[in-house]
This record gives structure tokens, C-alpha cells and sequence, in this order.
């Protein structure tokens, strides 16, 4: 039974046949009432319009369907002493049958590893076919050690001395 604030007039009233409640408890945040009951259940009850989160949030979850794990497709009829020709083979379980299928990578639409090496087969490989992946193999990992750096310095000498024109307009005024 719920009473208007501004008049003191009945607005709503819920009956609990063959129940008695135990404990009313109103959430002022959730704006939600949760009544716990004689026979062990709890009830919430909530406006969709005015209540946030709590209850609202287990209502909109759908429930899964629930698969029935040992079920038979057809009647299969044993016979043991029947030549191998006329055998039929044995039917397995759902159950097993969705495992079986789980392990095939068609079925299962199981992705495609990445290519290692070179490309094949339409694919580009890890390395070798893109730009980026050519700049990193050639120019930015250049593992040159120069142990000393002065030789390496004057190894670029003579060339700097045949064509001053990166050098000279530095150092000119």
C-alpha cells in the first residue's frame, strides 16, 4: 500500500496472498522498495521512469538459453552382431558433438594464424611487404657498431672535403 505526500489519499496497493512481509526497506538513491517476505522471497519494486540501476539493470539482461547437454538426435537401434557393412555408426551426444566441433578450426571459425616469412598466398608476411616494415629492416635497426667515433667521423672527411656544399654555408658567415 503506498500514500500520496501531498494528500494523504491510497495510490497503489499490492497484496501478498498466503505471505506475510517481513521487511519493507525503500533505497532513497535507487528509488526502489525491496520487501522480504514469510515464505523466503524478496521482491523489488521500482518505476521504470524514476528508479536508476538496481533492479532496472537485472530486468533488461535476457536469459540464456539453456542447451540440454545428453539429448539424442534419432533413435539408434544396437545391433552388435551385424556385418561391417551394414553397421551403422554409433550417434553421439549433443554434448560431444559440440565438443568435437569446437576442435575443428571450420566449424568453429577459428582466425587464420599470421603468416611467418615471407607472404603467401595473398598475404603479406611479417616482414618485407609494407613500407614501414621495409624502413625498419634496412634503415632503422642499421646495427653498424662504431666502437671508435672518431673514425667514423673521418671516414665521412674526404666527402665533405670533394663537395662542401653541405658544410661550407654553415661556416661561411
Amino acid at each position: 500500500m503506498s500514500i500520496g505526500l501531498d494528500e494523504l489519499i491510497l495510490v497503489d496497493y499490492h497484496a501478498f496472498p498466503l505471505q506475510s512481509v517481513v521487511r519493507c526497506l525503500w533505497h532513497p538513491k535507487l528509488n526502489q522498495i525491496m520487501v522480504g517476505t514469510g515464505n523466503g522471497l524478496a521482491k523489488v519494486y521500482y518505476d521504470p521512469n524514476k528508479s536508476q540501476r538496481g533492479a532496472k539493470l537485472c530486468v533488461v539482461k535476457t536469459q540464456r538459453k539453456a542447451k540440454q547437454a545428453e539429448t539424442l538426435t534419432q533413435d539408434y537401434i544396437i545391433t552388435p552382431h551385424a556385418l561391417p557393412m551394414f553397421r551403422e555408426p554409433r550417434q553421439r551426444s549433443t554434448r560431444k558433438q559440440l565438443e568435437k566441433d569446437r576442435l575443428d578450426p571450420l566449424k568453429s571459425h577459428k582466425p587464420e594464424p599470421p603468416v611467418a616469412g615471407p607472404g603467401r598466398g595473398g598475404r603479406v608476411g611479417t616482414h618485407g611487404g609494407t613500407l614501414s616494415s621495409y624502413i625498419v629492416k634496412n634503415i632503422a635497426l642499421d646495427k653498424t657498431d662504431d666502437s671508435n667515433p672518431r673514425e667514423a667521423i673521418l671516414r665521412h672527411a674526404k666527402a665533405a672535403e670533394d663537395n662542401p656544399y653541405w658544410v661550407s654555408p654553415a661556416y661561411s658567415k
